[in-house]
């Protein structure tokens, strides 16, 4: 590849970005060989295609050319209308469409949140590990994302309070923190009702935004609902951050964010100079597919056809895992975290893997400090239960031909 040109030209923050590691590893295992654990997509066998048609011929024939005509920032005002009682149904009775804002996707709501709350150096946490959307969307603004502790109970809030003391005490201008408490990504783990009240506690003592992504919280397999971090917020630091990429479809690239009604009309302006309006097309089509009580079903039928596919995953890890591999439960969502033998590191249990035609994403690339170099996550969402149990077994195959080769190395 010749040298560019124009590197000299790029800013800072363009030339510290980093690709992400999920969608390089998905290109690098496109060959239909692959049995592929490693994207957190959909399976597009799920993707309504008959009701969108339908639904679609409807709107053209109805709307004609207003249909394809630009609309208004905010999003169109009867689909922000109906999300809004959606949320209220859901607990969040603050919500109403002038504190809502429909994105392309929740990774634009988190960008234009960013820009909004985030200046050069000022500290956001973030899980450690957690999804690296959040964090790209921090790092993009020049901001410094801090690391925090997730167990079984979701983010450590006791750890969030020593170091948000830790940090102000020495100067820093710590300025929120971002959180997936449902089935997160990738542990799958849901913060706790308790953690949750203490964290919104911690974000009024310390004066913290709190971006709360929840792309996953609908897709519940078994046990209560938890309230939202934002029904939970009373002084309207809570960023609720929404997708229906994994409930709907993801191509339409559609979300929404909803939050104090300045905070999103700050957001408003940051996206009229991002891409000007929200695909009109697309919210046309989920108004409509909402009004018939389509989503409903479709998330319905979704948590039947996700639990199966975890449970089938379960299975094969109890067949085919070691003694020595642990991993969660988690009770909704699309994904498994598994810690592998401290010795291993995930990175080469990957390359061995992709060698007999396997792939997953190594846990190293969720966490900001570096570490998790003993951690993988599995994702059963867009495979089928062959590839998942030839995946599961090939990877057992491996971690055991390690631990053999580390008994033989001892003894000897």
């Amino acid at each position: 590849m010749s040298p560019d040109p124009l590197t000299h030209l790029y800013s800072r923050e363009a030339l510290c970005a980093q690709p992400s590691a999920i969608r390089d590893i998905c290109a690098l295992v496109a060959k239909p060989e692959v049995r592929s654990l490693a994207g957190g997509w959909p399976d597009p066998a799920k993707f309504p295609l008959k009701a969108i048609r339908r639904i679609f011929d409807k709107l053209i024939t109805q709307h004609g050319a207003r249909l394809f005509q630009y609309g208004s920032t905010e999003g169109l005002a009867e689909l922000r209308e109906v999300l809004a009682d959606r949320m209220k149904t859901g607990g969040m009775a603050d919500v109403d469409p002038d504190s809502l804002i429909i994105t392309h996707g929740s990774a634009q709501g988190m960008h234009l949140a960013a820009q909004v709350f985030i200046d050069r150096e000022d500290v956001v946490f973030v899980g450690l590990p957690t999804y690296f959307g959040g964090p790209g969307a921090v790092r993009s603004r020049s901001g410094k994302v801090i690391g925090i502790p997730v167990d079984d109970d979701g983010l450590n809030v006791d750890s969030l309070r020593l170091e948000a003391t830790r940090l102000k005490a020495s100067g820093k201008r710590v300025k929120g923190v971002y959180v997936i408490p449902n089935f997160q990504n990738p542990t799958g783990v849901t913060l706790s009702l308790e953690r949750r009240r203490q964290l919104v506690r911690l974000a009024e003592i310390h004066d913290l935004v709190i971006f709360e992504d929840d792309p996953y919280g609908e897709l519940r397999f078994e046990g209560d609902p938890l309230p939202s971090l934002k029904s939970l917020d009373r002084s309207g630091r809570v960023i609720h951050l929404r997708s229906l990429s994994k409930t709907f479809v993801p191509g339409l690239r559609l979300g929404w964010a909803a939050g104090d009604s300045g905070a999103i009309r700050q957001m408003v302006v940051a996206k009229q100079f991002a891409d000007a309006a929200t695909n009109t097309p697309a919210q046309y089509i989920l108004l409509e597919f909402i009004r018939q009580g389509l989503l409903d079903k479709q998330i319905q039928d979704n948590i039947k056809f996700y639990r199966s596919k975890r449970d089938f995953m379960l299975e094969q890890m109890e067949r085919y895992f070691p003694d020595e591999v642990t991993w969660n439960r988690p009770q909704g969502g699309f994904f498994i975290f598994v810690q592998i033998p401290g010795d291993m590191d995930a990175a080469d249990l990957f390359r061995q893997a992709v060698a007999k035609n396997v792939a997953f994403v190594t846990g190293q690339s969720f966490f900001v400090d570096g570490s998790g170099h003993n951690t993988l996550r599995l994702s059963y969402a867009q495979a089928g239960h062959q590839d998942i149990e030839f995946a599961i077994r090939k990877i057992g195959n491996l971690i055991k031909a390690h631990l053999m080769d580390r008994k033989t190395n001892n003894a000897a």
